[in-house]
């Protein structure tokens, strides 16, 4: 299976971590997506064709922007590889072949990027569900706790009444011993 290089897998990294950032960009470059209805792979293949097919130097510009405002270490590495990247893709397209070539690109890319956040997906999908029978767990250890208590402040309370029903008839005993003795 064929993997994004690694500035695409930055570029496709940063879309499932900032994916509200990169539909800000794109509608600043004319790309319309609506932040309400925005999904990713939509995201995936405007990004991607404003790199690829458009060739957009300014949407290229404002995504390494964006990436670099968004606390990314080794940041050195990270634009050298996204400018030469952006750069080569700007520069390789003069001829209806490469044309081609690039919409087989775009398309590759966006399903590349796609399995990548789907998989990221579901790995967030199995902490949420792991989380839950978590919770569920937590949830019945606390009730049995509960129902516990409940159980023994009432034998505690029988045991209680019973003491002072004691005490109450061995002080009328002792009292009517004395009663007598008189």
């Amino acid at each position: 299976m064929e993997k994004l290089t690694s500035a695409e897998q930055k570029i496709a990294d940063f879309i499932y971590d900032y994916p509200e950032v990169v539909v800000k960009v794109l509608n600043n470059h004319g790309y319309n997506i609506s932040m309400d209805t925005a999904t990713l792979p939509e995201i995936n293949e405007l990004t991607y064709k404003a790199l690829i097919i458009d060739n957009n130097a300014e949407f290229a510009d404002s995504l390494d922007n964006a990436i670099v405002n968004n606390g990314y270490s080794n940041i050195i590495p990270l634009v050298v590889t996204i400018g030469l990247s952006i750069a080569s893709s700007l520069f390789g397209a003069s001829s209806a072949s490469k044309q081609a070539d690039k919409n087989r690109e775009l398309q590759k890319n966006i399903a590349l990027a796609g399995m990548a956040q789907n998989e990221k997906l579901t790995m967030e999908k199995i902490r949420a569900e792991s989380e839950t029978e978590r919770t569920k767990i937590l949830a019945n250890t606390l009730l049995a706790y509960r129902d516990t208590l409940q159980k023994e402040s009432t034998i505690r309370l029988k045991d209680t009444w019973l003491y002072v029903t004691g005490l109450g008839i061995g002080i009328g005993i002792i009292y009517g011993i004395y009663l007598l003795a008189d």
